[in-house]
């Protein structure tokens, strides 16, 4: 019988200790929660080689709710302009304004408190619980849903899969494991030209060398 630990979750550990993505700013292990909001939102249906340019100067200028709240929501947009949707500096300021109105400027650390804040969805909400507060648990983006559908065989479009994936989360490397699904999913199991000949997971994986 297969085991997931051993046959997709270790492997996948391994390889992201190897070739993951450790230099992204938002990943240093000393980010505060709000710095990891602030990130999460950047990320929203934007690739992470954009948002690093940004992410910096934001989080220097801005690293606490107060300090948006403070300054002029045009002076957030011209930060994040880059990226193409200052939209986004309405999230971060009617987020930060919330924070301070009803969690004492602390990011709360509940999944219904955090889908309160302005444009946080479920990925976002689930992110910010596994990177700022250690939850044993996954967000499920289009890029995890690929890799796991794949692996295990699961219909894209299911409900078991988001279970699956919570239930493939391990203890204590939560945070470790999204990024390595991540990183996995962006370099080697890609959405048209998946790397199945070089691929650590191929012993395993029920569906190698098929492209969605």
């Amino acid at each position: 019988m297969l085991n997931p630990q051993r046959s997709f979750v270790r492997p996948l550990l391994a390889w992201h200790e190897a070739n993951g993505r450790h230099q992204l700013p938002w990943r240093d292990p000393d980010r505060s929660a709000f710095e990891i909001l602030v990130a999460e939102i950047l990320l929203q249906r934007t690739t992470a080689a954009s948002v690093a340019g940004a992410y910096l100067p934001v989080i220097a200028r801005y690293p606490s709710p107060e300090a948006v709240v403070a300054a002029h929501p045009e002076a957030i947009e011209r930060r994040i302009a880059p990226l193409g949707l200052a939209k986004r500096a309405e999230f971060i300021c009617r987020s930060a304004e919330r924070l301070l109105a009803r969690h004492s400027g602390d990011v709360p650390h509940r999944y219904e408190d955090l889908l309160g804040l302005h444009g946080v969805g479920a990925y976002t909400a689930r992110s910010v619980l596994i990177h700022a507060f250690d939850e044993d648990i996954a967000a499920v983006d289009t890029n995890v849903r690929r890799l796991i559908s794949r692996f295990f065989d699961v219909p894209p479009d299911s409900r078991a899969l988001a279970r699956l994936a919570d239930a493939l989360a391990p203890s204590q490397r939560g945070s470790e494991f999204q990024h390595a699904m991540l990183d996995f999913a962006a370099d080697v199991c890609t959405a048209s030209t998946p790397k199945c000949e070089t691929c650590r997971l191929m012993e395993h994986c029920q569906s190698s060398g098929h492209a969605d």
